[in-house]
């Protein structure tokens, strides 16, 4: 157990090198196991709920490894909570629709058949320049011509929807 402490600077105010070096070697592999557990979608480009998970998992594990005043094990334990409520919640967004609208939130529509629709757009902050700029980027048309509907989608990217 004193090869372990002494490994970890469990019972240290300053960190060595190479307890850092240890705690990065542990923090790498259980920090590959809790998304295991939590599902790959954790780090994909998803939800603010998917990017909310992984700044907290990021923040706690990195801390951990740096961070001698920040318990070792405790912030493995914790990190595990996060990323088990994160699976739990997803499965219940999953089987309610409702419940995802209130922890996942939903589309918004921005305009369509060429109108604004100003109250979603204002309550976003998102820009006719905004839109253009994306559209541009994405879609690679320089203008809403041939665009019938563009959304905020629950990820935070805008989405396009072609007129037929």
């Amino acid at each position: 157990m004193e090869v372990i402490e002494n490994l970890f600077g469990l019972d240290e105010h300053k960190l060595e090198t190479y307890q850092m070096i240890a705690r990065a070697f542990v923090i790498f592999f259980v920090a590959l196991l809790l998304i295991r557990v939590s599902g790959i979608r954790t780090l994909g480009k998803q939800s603010a709920f998917d990017n909310l998970t992984a700044l907290i998992l990021g923040a706690i594990m990195g801390r951990a490894i740096v961070s001698a005043e920040q318990p070792f094990f405790g912030s493995i334990l914790a990190t595990l909570v996060i990323m088990v409520l994160h699976r739990v919640v997803a499965w219940i967004t999953y089987r309610s629709k409702k419940m995802g609208i209130i922890l996942k939130g939903r589309e918004l529509l921005l305009i369509k058949n060429g109108e604004p629709n100003k109250k979603n757009m204002k309550q976003t902050h998102i820009t006719r320049e905004d839109i253009l700029e994306t559209l541009r980027k994405d879609v690679n048309v320089p203008s809403l011509d041939t665009i019938k509907e563009v959304y905020l989608e629950r990820s935070g990217e805008i989405s396009f929807i072609k007129k037929t």
